[in-house]
């Protein structure tokens, strides 16, 4: 009994610290967009560009969508906020959502003028290859927690 007892505490000792390693980074992922698009040294560059010019104002908007979505959250959760301030709130949440989405439209716009057609067409399809898995996973956390069909 304790022996098994020991060996269990070991295995869980060991597992931790791989546990707690993180999984690859966005890097990498721009790494394998890159290589299936092969994308020239030049293209890279300027793509890279793109990304460090709109970092700041993607950042500030991704924090202003997050704290208007806090508020609306806050507030639904008070009985008694008024359904006018909830409109209110909702508004500025989904203002702050568009902003962002027209933010990150025209940094995809900016790199498609990078690519030759030949990539734009594989972003495409690698785009709508990524969204399927993405909407595949979330079914079938949907259906594990019990919330699909």
């Amino acid at each position: 009994m304790k022996f098994t007892l020991l060996r269990a505490l070991v295995c869980l000792l060991v597992a931790c610290p791989l546990v707690a390693q993180p999984g690859p980074g966005p890097g990498l992922r721009q790494q394998r967009i890159a290589q299936a698009l092969h994308l020239t040294d030049a293209q890279k560059t300027s793509i890279k560009a793109i990304h460090d010019k709109h970092q700041a104002s993607l950042l500030g908007r991704r924090e202003a969508t997050r704290q208007a979505q806090t508020a609306l959250i806050a507030a639904l959760r008070e009985a008694a906020t008024p359904e006018a301030q909830l409109r209110t709130l909702h508004d500025k949440a989904a203002a702050a959502r568009f902003d962002m989405i027209l933010a990150r439209r025209s940094v995809r716009q900016e790199v498609q003028a990078v690519l030759t057609p030949e990539q734009r067409a594989k972003a495409t399809e690698l785009r709508d290859t990524i969204q399927a898995r993405v909407r595949e996973r979330m079914h079938r956390l949907g259906r594990a927690g019990g919330m699909a069909d």
